[in-house]
């Protein structure tokens, strides 16, 4: 199987996790000790470690996501390079009686035997400042951090 396929794959179960909250069922997609970072927004972190990334996942997407309305993979590219997954697309999320926020990411996702080792979350320049705009007037009761 190729590596953009496991990815795939991988957001798959991600989506079903997503809907029914086992986050458990992403576990053989990421080696033990993967590394999550998410770069240039204000939630920025660094995750070591399985079980810490898939509690972050869940504590992100209860407290944000899911109180919001969400459009992913808006004029996605996936490639493959080496090791690496490469993915830019773009995200939107919505909620009543605010405008929508929305940015572009680069998510690069490395593996090694078969799993992802390291996971990056960059996002295009000025999101930044963007979302912490949009969260400043319209973000009361979310909380967009993995850790």
């Amino acid at each position: 199987m190729s590596l953009r396929s496991m990815f795939i794959a991988q957001r798959e179960v991600f989506e079903r996790a997503y809907a029914n909250g086992d986050w458990q069922a992403l576990a053989p997609f990421f080696d033990e000790g993967v590394v999550y970072e998410v770069m240039n927004m204000p939630f920025h972190c660094v995750i070591a470690g399985r079980d810490r990334f898939l509690a972050g996942l869940e504590r992100s997407v209860e407290r944000f996501d899911k109180r919001c309305v969400r459009t992913v993979g808006i004029g996605s590219t996936l490639r493959e390079e080496g090791n690496n997954v490469i993915v830019y697309s773009g995200m939107k999320f919505e909620r009543e009686g605010a405008p929508a926020v929305s940015s572009r990411v680069w998510e690069i996702a490395t593996y090694r035997d078969g799993r992802i080792v390291r996971l990056v979350d960059l996002y295009d320049a000025g999101s930044a400042d963007d979302f912490a705009h949009w969260m400043d007037k319209w973000g009361e009761g979310l909380d967009p951090r993995y850790a």
